[in-house]
């Protein structure tokens, strides 16, 4: 592990909390909704590192996944949808999509629904991608290191 003399936390987002606060009319709406999800939105502010051609020919072009995700131990729902990789929803115009999708991201990404963890040597995070969201924030000096080992493990397929 390497820090920036500051900055570089790492800020999670409750995405089951976010869900449980809707309102009933909104979740009803999001009921049966699947989001296209791809490497790269071009709807996305943020952009990601390039792939390589290797790394391009194991990504797929697009999937689709349930807006609203049930945990499969716990039952609990969540939205699921990612401000950089959510590209629209199936069956649904750009014009539509859009708002709705940055509605609920402006929803989740609330204050209270957040945690923002600064990063000590030897800190331990762990915590499950199938409902909440996270984002390393780039407020450091570029020219230091911040570099941090990570562990993913195969998941299920949303439902």
């Amino acid at each position: 592990m390497s820090l920036p003399d500051r900055g570089g936390d790492t800020q999670y987002v409750d995405m089951r909390l976010a869900y449980d606060e809707l309102p009933q009319q909104t979740k009803r709406r999001l009921d049966g909704l699947k989001a296209i999800h791809v490497y790269q939105s071009r709807h996305s502010e943020r952009k990601l590192m390039e792939l390589s051609s290797e790394g391009r020919s194991r990504v797929p072009d697009a999937v689709s996944h349930p807006i609203v995700r049930t945990h499969p131990e716990s039952g609990r729902k969540a939205i699921y949808i990612n401000p950089i990789r959510t590209e629209g929803i199936v069956g649904m115009p750009e014009e539509e999509a859009q708002p709705l999708l940055a509605d609920l991201l402006e929803h989740a990404t609330q204050p209270g629904y957040q945690y923002r963890h600064q990063w000590r040597p030897g800190d331990l995070i762990m915590w499950d991608n199938r409902s909440l969201l996270h984002k390393a924030n780039g407020d450091y000096d570029m020219k230091q290191l911040r570099y941090l080992y990570r562990i993913m493990l195969q998941g299920d397929v949303p439902v």
